[in-house]
């Protein structure tokens, strides 16, 4: 498995979904099978409870899972039907690691972010990614990861940490990061300006 891993900076809304789904479609047009998974770091569970007016429309996938609409361009892209644990969020993250911890699985450890959290995180990913979404028995050759929200937002911390993480265990053959960012030309001296990408 090949993982294509997209971050955002600068500012949201960047089009970090469309770059996913464009690459994608790149890839399963020179024959490659695709799949994706969208990290959202907001607590909620998913977006079934949230306001369209803050988050935006909610997508219904095929097993009732009610995610970011950004699940639903990639399947329409990709050819593909994904599933609720394609949306990775900080709650659904956060609820199983609780479960786990009250279940006795940690042995009696103390549960801390690193290395707790971000296994679970990278477990979830490793889980979700061969799974078939189109329609055949195979699994995927390359999972496109899209890391929802700014790259500095203290939300998606723990995600980024993990992913930092991921490279090692995954091997640094297998993983790409793709950084969408806005390069702002500023009017006053008609050039673009690069820092705030250096420090996104």
């Amino acid at each position: 498995m090949k993982y294509i891993v997209v971050t955002g900076g600068t500012v949201s809304g960047l089009g970090k979904g469309i770059t996913i789904s464009s690459i994608g479609r790149l890839l399963k047009e020179s024959g490659l099978r695709t799949t994706s998974i969208k990290i959202d770091p907001y607590l909620n569970v998913d977006a079934g409870t949230m306001s369209p007016f803050e988050h935006g429309e909610v997508f219904v996938l095929d097993d009732g899972g009610e995610c970011d609409l950004d699940l639903g361009n990639y399947e329409r892209f990709l050819s593909v039907s994904l599933t609720k644990d394609h949306n990775i969020t900080t709650g659904k993250v956060y609820q199983a690691v609780i479960d786990r911890e009250r279940r006795g699985d940690y042995l009696g450890k103390t549960v801390q972010v690193v290395p707790h959290v971000t296994n679970e995180i990278q477990d979830w990913i490793e889980r979700v990614a061969p799974l078939p979404v189109d329609g055949e028995k195979e699994e995927a050759d390359v999972c496109l990861v899209e890391v929802g929200g700014t790259v500095g937002d203290i939300e998606s911390m723990i995600f980024l940490e993990a992913l930092r993480q991921f490279q090692f265990r995954v091997g640094r053959e297998n993983i790409f990061f793709v950084h969408v960012s806005l390069v702002p030309c500023l009017g006053s001296v008609g050039e673009q300006k690069t820092k705030p990408t250096q420090h996104g």
